[in-house]
């Protein structure tokens, strides 16, 4: 370890350095799991909190509608999940999770477990609740930054 102050920004860029190494850790284990990242994102998302029409959840996931149509597109055709009219709004959809979407979804929380036990394992328990601390401040503050 080098003895100079760490600056933020060398912070920041080693976060964002682990993210996408993280990233693409995951979205090659769910690969040979048959799903991506971001349709287990979905999934989860649907299992976690139920059908909901599709803004809704673009609006969760933090993505464009379109992008969001398009994962859906390929979920309905593989059968994770269907479709149905809102009643509410004609001109949206309903997402719900199929019994294999429920499935995959659970798998996809496996595996990113078992990739996450895999990375941090070999951090103590006191290290990672550090670390897990650390990380919760850091969102805690970007949270009230982006209120005001």
């Amino acid at each position: 370890m080098s003895s100079h102050p760490v600056a933020a920004h060398e912070v920041g860029e080693a976060y964002l350095d682990l993210h996408h190494q993280l990233h693409r850790i995951c979205d090659q284990a769910m690969g040979a799991a048959g799903l991506t990242l971001a349709r287990a994102k979905v999934l989860n998302r649907l299992d976690d909190m139920g059908p909901m029409n599709q803004a809704t959840l673009a609006g969760l996931l933090g993505h464009a509608p379109r992008s969001v149509t398009e994962t859906v597109d390929a979920l309905e055709r593989d059968g994770l999940v269907a479709r149905t009219s809102d009643e509410n709004d004609r001109r949206a959809r309903i997402v719900a999770l199929t019994d294999a979407g429920r499935d995959a979804s659970e798998a996809a929380r496996v595996v990113r477990a078992k990739v996450m036990d895999e990375i941090f394992g070999s951090l103590s328990a006191t290290e990672r609740a550090s670390f897990a601390a650390l990380l919760t401040r850091v969102r805690t503050q970007l949270s009230v930054g982006e209120r005001q």
